[in-house]
């Protein structure tokens, strides 16, 4: 399949092969990503993005079921998949996407990810109105609940433990306005809401420990080439509830 436009550049794609922290699954994810949707998303965040989520997931047990939040057209999923790992895809977008791939396409949208793995099912639905028929073994989003608002991500971190089973584990990556502690707070380049209002880093934090998680993780890569956004890194364990 011919690389559409929105593909990754190739100087840009050497640039992250030698200078990211995973080059091995950065080259199968991109590898995967061109074959089935013919382009590996240009940012250059998701060079690093990608492959730090599935570094952190591809060692879960086989017929291990996750919740991906806001998925997407990524190479994620299918990867995990073709893992014999289980996921559940959520996406409300408006852009619905039918393959094959047409120059229009880009990384956000609505996938049916059923047709591409039996291990694969999608939900178009918004996070908050999603009812999982099973809990998850670990959850993860990338980039998407920055893209929400603080209202919605907040009950969305509230549900990610109610839904993952004792010791699950949640995987999120979040934009940051760069070189503050405040959440990304635009969509599809409309703002959500004024940055005080959707949040900062710390405000996450706060939500996370009052949802009822452990955070293992907390981090912000700042500066990254060629992005418009700081990166902010966290890993958390489901924490026992007491009786």
């Amino acid at each position: 399949m011919n690389a559409l436009s929105r593909d990754i550049t190739f100087a840009d794609l050497q640039r992250a092969i030698t200078t990211q922290a995973y080059p091995d699954l950065l080259e199968q994810l991109v590898g995967l990503s061109r074959s089935t949707f013919g382009f590996y998303p240009a940012s250059f965040a998701y060079t690093i993005s990608y492959p730090w989520i599935v570094s952190r997931l591809n060692n879960l047990p086989p017929g291990s079921h996750l919740l991906d939040i806001g998925a997407g057209v990524s190479p994620v999923p299918l990867f995990l998949a073709k893992h014999s790992i289980r996921v559940d895809c959520v996406d409300n977008s408006k852009h619905i996407r039918t393959l094959p791939p047409t120059e229009g396409w880009n990384e956000w949208g609505f996938l049916d990810y059923g047709t591409l793995h039996p291990n694969l099912t999608s939900y178009h639905c918004d996070i908050t109105s999603f009812s999982p028929k099973t809990k998850f073994d670990a959850i993860y989003s990338i980039a998407a609940l920055a893209h929400m608002p603080r209202i919605v991500r907040e009950k969305a971190l509230q549900l990610c433990r109610n839904w993952l089973q004792p010791g699950g584990s949640l995987f999120l990556i979040l934009d940051t306005i760069p070189s503050t502690d405040f959440i990304w707070n635009r969509s599809e380049g409309v703002e959500i809401e004024a940055p005080i209002q959707h949040g900062t880093i710390d405000d996450v934090a706060n939500q996370l420990r009052k949802a009822g998680f452990r955070m293992d993780e907390f981090r912000v890569m700042r500066s990254i080439f060629k992005s418009r956004t700081d990166l902010l890194f966290i890993v958390c364990a489901a924490m026992s509830v007491s009786k």
